[in-house]
């Protein structure tokens, strides 16, 4: 066959992608958004220990990948980095939050300060 589509049909047809080339282009996308989704759940239902878990299963993920077979590893990585995500997410959410507080009551502070000199001026 020849280098030009000379039919009159615009598609073309792309071979198929399997399974185990789909998740190993998109392991690290698919890790980031099940840790994330991960550490909100775990934030909403009050679970603050998940760097705990996620610690342990990193670890695990080490102990295992070369004992792993083959077909197994990338699972086991993209399990392992999405508990690395909602390990590290969960508390800087909370710290955030935090942030956000101490942030927010100086603002306050500073407002009423300026309130007080405003009391003055009345």
């Amino acid at each position: 066959m020849g280098k030009w589509n000379i039919s009159s049909d615009g598609t073309t047809l792309e071979p198929r992608q399997s399974p185990s080339s789909w998740l190993r282009q998109n392991s690290l996308r698919l890790a980031v958004v099940i840790g994330v989704v991960e550490a909100l759940v775990a934030y909403i239902q009050g679970f603050h220990y998940l760097w705990i878990v996620a610690l342990l299963v990193v670890i695990g993920y080490w102990w295992v990948r070369d004992k792993a077979p083959a077909v197994m590893r990338r699972p086991l990585w993209i399990v392992a980095m999405s508990q690395a995500v909602a390990g590290l997410l969960l508390p800087a959410l909370v710290f955030g939050l935090f942030i956000t507080a101490i942030l927010g009551a100086l603002l306050l502070l500073v407002l009423a300060l300026v309130l007080l000199g405003d009391l003055r001026r009345t």
